[in-house]
């Protein structure tokens, strides 16, 4: 028997730095050109550096010719060494990072100086592994075609619940997407949106996932949390990989927005008052954001705030949809597993096109477990959550069904204000709330828990630690 012996592979260090990074202000990113030739069958990618939590962290990512990128690394965990290595092959890749051909050309290893506030030092390389002949196919493009799966008779719509923050091992979570997917089906999940930061590597084993579970659909949604220096904000819907590198100068998060739209996505702003990674961009409007997350299961009193704005907002003629994130980097975590806050969403189907569309219209609600929904009656027309409805003169009929566990006080939040309070009782029911002097603005409403603390009884109170659930708003126009 002749055997073939496999041809030699051959390492090369194209990029070795070693260097102390100065603190002199501000900076964005640090890219590093590599040129990549024909025959190159693997790059790794190593960076080290001594972790300061919240003053000197740093993320390597590795970028085609294209601008695309195809390997990213965080550093999750508390402050001391780090070294991140990843590394990509035609045929498989590290977490975080594409496998694929690996092209000849230029391209850029770039370190994201994502808290940069002290110097420090930092150590860079970069090996290319090549054999001659060498040759092996490029894993599949991810697809999310789903088979629809009607809900209700007719065009009776329902509503959809599902997860809309969520991290893997690909970014900076703890847990597979595997072990993500089983706890999402275990919850009975309509949908669901795992949002790595940066990268789009997650795609290809949620696509696989739902071709294995093609009678038992579960809608997912292609999504990335965009990771700026001045904000976080999750995209979905997405076809492709959108360029989320907004801090260099030359592509603005308002670029990023009109690409993610022009692909038929969503953008919307995460956790809003989350210390240094608060939302303080100027270089995209309201206008084109889509989504809010106002409440983030891990932000607490900063949830409060992010209601605060979204009010404001809608004052100011924006109609920014509501929606709620776990932000759950740990299932086994009690304080962040999957489960502890939905956003569900009104569609007339199963499918990723109804869910994307429920969002865009504003037809959601956040709940912590409460069944909620609310529409207003002007004579014979009734609009819901998302929809607007004139006033024409005349009263209008507020009508809300909600079925709670326990007793909870009710809120009705007219035009930012807040125009009736009362309590209720645990159980399911049909309230009508007349308004004979409408005004033109949002309205919408509230759940709370209620409690004996004299802070409820004496002020009606209501706060992150008593929400239950709110809906988006219904637009009135009185002429």
């Amino acid at each position: 028997m002749n055997l073939i012996a496999p041809a030699p592979m051959q390492r090369t260090t194209v990029l070795a730095e070693s260097a102390v990074l100065e603190y002199a202000g501000p900076r964005d990113y640090i890219d590093y050109p590599i040129e990549i030739p024909e025959g190159t069958t693997g790059v790794e990618v190593q960076l080290d550096f001594v972790k300061v939590t919240d003053r000197f962290q740093l993320y390597a990512a590795l970028l085609e010719p294209s601008g695309l990128l195809r390997g990213h690394v965080q550093c999750p965990g508390g402050p001391g060494p780090r070294a991140q290595r990843f590394v990509i092959t035609p045929a498989v890749a590290s977490a975080g990072c594409v496998s694929g051909p690996i092209a000849p050309g230029r391209w850029t290893v770039r370190i994201d100086l994502d808290r940069f506030r002290e110097s420090g030092h930092y150590e860079l390389r970069v090996i290319l592994d090549s054999a001659e002949g060498a040759s092996r196919p490029a894993a599949p493009a991810p697809s999310f075609e789903q088979r629809v799966d009607m809900p209700a008779a007719g065009n009776t719509a329902v509503w959809l619940k599902g997860e809309l923050h969520s991290h893997s091992v690909h970014s900076d979570g703890q847990n597979s997407v595997a072990e993500i997917l089983a706890e999402v089906r275990a919850l009975e999940l309509d949908f669901f949106a795992l949002s790595d930061h940066f990268t789009w590597s997650h795609w290809a084993e949620l696509s696989a996932d739902s071709a294995r579970h093609e009678q038992t659909p579960l809608v997912v949604l292609p999504s990335i949390e965009v990771t700026t220096h001045q904000g976080h904000a999750n995209v979905h819907g997405l076809e492709q990989w959108p360029n989320v590198y907004v801090d260099g100068g030359g592509w603005t998060c308002g670029d990023l927005a009109r690409d993610v739209h022009d692909q038929g996505g969503l953008f919307g702003v995460n956790h809003p008052f989350s210390g240094q990674q608060a939302w303080r961009r100027s270089d995209i409007g309201w206008g084109d954001v889509d989504l809010l997350e106002v409440v983030n299961q891990g932000q607490d009193a900063n949830n409060d705030a992010a209601i605060g704005l979204w009010d404001r907002l809608l004052a100011q003629g924006y109609d920014i949809t509501p929606v709620a994130g776990t932000d759950c980097h740990n299932i086994a975590d009690p304080e962040q597993r999957l489960g502890q806050v939905f956003t569900y969403v009104r569609c007339t189907e199963r499918s990723r096109t109804a869910v994307l569309a429920g969002l865009r219209d504003g037809a959601t609600v956040v709940s912590r477990g409460a069944a909620l929904d609310f529409q207003i009656r002007n004579g014979t027309t009734t609009v819901g959550i998302g929809d607007t409805i004139s006033a024409g003169g005349v009263s209008l009929a507020l009508e809300i069904d909600l079925t709670i566990d326990e007793p909870c006080a009710l809120y009705v939040i007219r035009d930012g204000l807040m125009w009736h309070q009362s309590d209720v009782d645990s159980g399911t029911h049909a309230l009508v709330l007349d308004d004979p002097s409408p005004v033109s603005g949002a309205y919408r409403v509230e759940l709370h828990r209620r409690s004996n603390d004299p802070r409820h009884w004496a002020s009606a109170w209501r706060s992150h630690e008593s929400f239950e659930a709110l809906t988006g708003h219904i637009r009135v126009f009185v002429s």
